[in-house]
């Protein structure tokens, strides 16, 4: 049986928004949204570690960079 954790958090007006606009957009709920958020943020954490100059580039089809992203 998996057990669940319920937490609250406050969220301002313009974070609710982009919340929502996205849940609506991927067709699920905020709760998902928040939990892949956070299983991609700690993947991105593995490969960029604190204090380290490693980045995570967004790259297209042909490889080349269309963001570099530094993970505090």
């Amino acid at each position: 049986m998996t057990t669940t954790t319920r937490y609250t958090i406050d969220l301002d007006a313009a974070f609710d928004e982009k919340l929502s606009s996205l849940a609506s957009e991927k067709r699920t709920t905020k709760a998902e949204i928040i939990k892949r958020a956070l299983a991609t943020y700690s993947m991105l954490s593995l490969q960029a570690p604190i204090d380290s100059k490693n980045k995570v580039s967004i790259t297209d089809q042909d490889d080349h960079v269309l963001k570099d992203i530094i993970i505090p």
